[in-house]
């Protein structure tokens, strides 16, 4: 069953000749005779998955690709589900903003020249080198930015005589990340400061990006992964009724929740509430409704970081 409320359009295709080809695969023929409603909502289906797949930005496509929804056989898909899809989808060709850099990322910085000097781990082949290191991305909330790192500096893994905390300020423009250096984590003194630079930057996904930085003749890559995220989503939710109580169940997909929030609307095209908050590692919870009809649950996990993406959408009937 396909519920779809409200209209999402895909602004971009990225091969036309496959849009066309997946056009062709779900649209009768002129022959085709009249079809009853079951092979219109097949062929309807048909359109809208071809159509998501069509859509991915070819970076995400055998990549970092984690999207907030994957279908089996049976499973409702809402429109909530749907747009949730288009929204990551949409957000992996944006341009990447300083509120999506804040936080603290784990990087790995890589180069093949003399770069990242402080005791590079040789990589496969000997043909690089590799070193990790931590970035934390601070909003001053004066309209400013700054950044701490740990050794090696992220954005001055180069000078072999850093031997301290690195920081700086920064400021992003069109996925490029402009930033200052003070060497040896001291600030205000102006002999170890004064270097201006500039990385550019691809998103892989809503979680990782990479940088590219330096001068043509040792230039440093770096593959930073967001650290303290937000649970991940639940799976598995059940939900039936006894009665004018709904008993639902789902599946814990994390290990760093903190609550779960069971969310319940009680019209097709109505919003999602909190009806119950239950704790840790709990996977079951009971809800009674106010009168009989149809009823639509999901749930999310929260912790400090935030609250994950909501589970798969479930629907029970109240007698």
């Amino acid at each position: 069953m396909v519920v779809l409320h409200q209209k999402k359009q895909i602004h971009q295709v990225h091969n036309p000749s496959l849009s066309a080809l997946a056009l062709l695969l779900v649209m009768p023929s002129s022959g085709t005779p009249n079809l009853n409603r079951r092979g219109i909502m097949k062929k309807s289906i048909l359109i809208v998955l071809a159509s998501i797949f069509l859509s991915y930005p070819m970076n995400l496509i055998g990549g970092d690709f984690d999207p907030p929804h994957t279908f089996s056989c049976g499973d409702t898909i809402s429109a909530d589900m749907m747009n949730e899809i288009f929204d990551y989808i949409k957000n992996a060709n944006k341009m990447i903003t300083a509120s999506e850099l804040l936080g603290t990322w784990s990087c790995l910085l890589y180069t093949q020249g003399a770069g990242c000097g402080l005791t590079s781990t040789v990589g496969t082949d000997s043909v690089y080198k590799y070193k990790s290191s931590t970035l934390v991305m601070t909003d001053d909330g004066d309209g400013t930015y700054s950044y701490t790192s740990t050794v090696p500096n992220v954005f001055n893994c180069s000078d072999e005589n850093d031997n301290g905390t690195g920081l700086g300020n920064w400021v992003v423009k069109n996925n490029i990340l402009f930033h200052d250096v003070y060497k040896w984590g001291i600030k205000g003194d102006p002999s170890v400061e004064g270097q201006t630079k500039f990385a550019k930057l691809k998103r892989v996904s809503n979680t990782k990006f990479l940088m590219e930085m330096g001068s043509a003749a040792s230039t440093v890559f770096a593959e930073c992964d967001k650290q303290n995220l937000p649970p991940t989503t639940p799976a598995t939710l059940t939900a039936s009724a006894s009665g004018m109580t709904v008993s639902l169940a789902w599946t814990d997909n994390s290990t760093n929740e903190t609550s779960f929030n069971v969310l319940r609307r009680d019209s097709c095209d109505g919003s999602f509430s909190i009806v119950d908050n239950v704790t840790e590692n709990e996977t079951s919870s009971t809800d009674t409704v106010p009168a009989a009809g149809s009823y639509w649950y999901r749930v999310s996990a929260t912790n400090d970081n935030g609250t994950s993406v909501p589970s798969k959408m479930v629907r029970v009937d109240v007698e």
